[in-house]
């Protein structure tokens, strides 16, 4: 209804938007929509249907599937070190020679089993976590090089 008290709330207004930074400028009316989760479900064939809110350097991710990202990703980084760190103490032929006891070849033994369960640990985690967290157009596999080389 018209009238002067109407009158007045509208100059405040008016008033409020000449001081602001941004008055007169064209504001956004919708947020950019959320894009998609990359993550393939546990099958490695459907993808997650949740918006993608978690993620650096941008989200690519659901909350759920960027903690199972996080978990697994620590998990074979913490087996790599493993396997760095015991690849120099593996015996060659000659050391291995020269044991007169079965202390030492049992303590070595267990650390090749070690090594070996380290191995296995790195290179699973990394071919799962690639095909279910990067959508590249398929799976890549991950070279024994790594493991051989000296």
């Amino acid at each position: 209804m018209p009238g002067p008290g109407n009158q007045k709330k509208r100059n405040n207004k008016t008033n409020k938007a000449k001081n602001e930074p941004n008055a007169g400028k064209p504001q956004p009316t919708a947020q950019a929509p959320l894009s998609q989760c990359q993550t393939l479900e546990e099958d490695e064939m459907t993808r997650c249907d949740q918006p993608a809110t978690q993620g650096y350097p941008k989200n690519e991710r659901c909350k759920k599937h960027q903690a199972q990202y996080r978990t697994m990703y620590m998990k074979y980084k913490d087996a790599a070190k493993i396997v760095d760190e015991l690849k120099n103490d593996i015996p060659d032929q000659s050391q291995i020679d020269q044991y007169k006891d079965f202390s030492s070849p049992l303590k070595k033994a267990r650390m090749i089993r070690k090594y070996v369960e380290a191995i296995r640990v790195e290179r699973t985690g990394r071919r799962i976590h690639q095909s279910r967290f990067f959508l590249k157009g398929g799976f890549r596999f991950i070279s024994l090089h790594r493991y051989t080389s000296s």
